[in-house]
């Protein structure tokens, strides 16, 4: 019994060295959650899975409220679905420039690295222009395809899918001139990365814009989406915010340089707020992403009456629309086991990470340094919500490290 006691201790010791297995910390679509899910979290991981493996285009709503891990929930889809190019976005960072800014992210999601996420970009292009290569290649030091019969055969083949004809050009000449001339190439990718490129640059390119331009920036992305060889899910947090989104003061030229967003429908006499047309323009970008084959949306909501609102929204654009709409999944709270099972991988991760085999080896079975009735009592005062839940073990666990106090008067306060 003494020597069990000197191990109680020897863990006490521990967690007063190197600190609390509880930080203060949300998950975030930059900052990973490693912790992995609690029964009722797989549960429901599982049949979101199950829709996005047996459909395509569709919005599918994830409603919970506040705390209750939607983000962690992306950190687990993505790791679930590693198969998958699943891209996390917030509207606070993207809706100014919405689509540039969501390609943006889709690049960033190919890989850690610069050159991680530029060589599926490489591949799909070279896959690209040899299906548009219909003649003979020229032989010399390098085998050079025909560049403007490579051209009109990739208009032929796609000028019936994409509805901007110009914006369809500038793509096709960019994927073009990065197989097609190795002299252009390093600027071409530049150019299908993302990079902000001056007039010279477009010049050499024979280009007129960049990805700024709102409908380039749209068919880069539709070409990216439907090209790459992963199929794509477009995660979108927090939803709701796309009802009190404010158009923004322009303090720059470079704000002026969409027309759609500098008109104000109040100059015709529309009774419209500055704020319900900016969000309506926000709106129309995202549905105007179900013309992209097989991307999947999953918005995050934090009530049913958000849900609502946006989908009279849509309604009143084009009711077709709602047919995109799936019926939407509640996250509930915690059950009291998950809980306990929450407290318990915390407690594993963090000790295999700082090395400590003998918490797996003598507490794999106890739930010391709390009690099963302090964890049953965190989850009477939570009523099972994760963040509130997590916040109670930071705070006794702060105690436990910070405090001279005997554990046993610790965790009397929380019985």
């Amino acid at each position: 019994m003494l020597l069990f006691e000197n191990k109680e201790q020897k863990l006490i010791n521990i967690l007063k060295f190197i600190g609390s297995p509880f930080k203060k910390f949300v998950s975030t679509g930059e900052i990973e959650e490693d912790i992995g899910l609690v029964q009722s979290r797989q549960d429901f991981l599982q049949e979101i899975v199950s829709i996005i493996e047996r459909n395509e285009n569709f919005i599918l709503p994830i409603i919970g409220d506040v705390g209750q891990g939607k983000t962690h929930l992306y950190w687990a889809l993505k790791h679930e679905l590693y198969n998958y190019n699943i891209v996390y976005i917030s509207l606070e960072t993207v809706y100014k420039r919405f689509y540039y800014n969501t390609y943006a992210e889709f690049i960033e999601n190919l890989g850690e690295k610069s050159e991680d996420r530029v060589e599926p970009l490489r591949n799909m292009t070279k896959r690209l222009c040899n299906e548009w290569d219909i003649g003979e290649r020229r032989f010399g030091f390098f085998q050079i395809a025909d560049t403007e019969e490579v051209r009109k055969q990739a208009y032929k083949n796609w000028s019936k899918k994409f509805e901007d004809k110009e914006a369809l050009m500038e793509v096709i000449t960019a994927i073009t001139a990065h197989q097609c001339d190795p002299y252009k190439k390093v600027e071409a990718e530049r150019w299908l990365i993302g990079d902000l490129m001056d007039v010279r640059d477009l010049s050499r390119l024979n280009l007129k814009h960049d990805l700024r331009k709102r409908n380039i920036s749209f068919t880069m992305l539709k070409v990216l989406i439907e090209n790459l060889k992963k199929e794509s899910v477009l995660f979108i947090d927090d939803f709701e915010r796309i009802i009190s989104i404010k158009k923004p003061a322009y303090e720059t030229s470079d704000d002026l340089e969409e027309i759609e967003e500098v008109f104000d429908p109040r100059w015709f006499g529309v009774k419209q707020t500055p704020e319900n047309y900016s969000s309506d323009k926000v709106l129309d970008k995202i549905l105007e992403l179900h013309k992209i084959r097989g991307l999947r949306i999953i918005i995050t909501l934090k009530s049913k009456e958000y849900l609502e609102e946006i989908k009279r929204k849509i309604e009143n654009k084009d009711r077709k629309l709602l047919l995109m709409v799936k019926k939407p999944l509640i996250m509930a709270n915690f059950e009291e086991e998950d809980v306990i099972r929450s407290y318990k991988n915390h407690l594993d991760f963090f000790f295999a990470r700082i090395n400590y085999y003998d918490y797996s080896k003598h507490f794999s079975n106890s739930f010391f340094p709390l009690t099963e009735t302090v964890l049953k009592y965190i989850f009477h005062e939570t009523k099972g919500n994760p963040r509130e839940v997590l916040k109670y073990f930071i705070k006794i666990f702060n105690e436990i490290i910070r405090s001279s106090e005997k554990l046993e008067d610790i965790l009397t306060k929380y019985q």
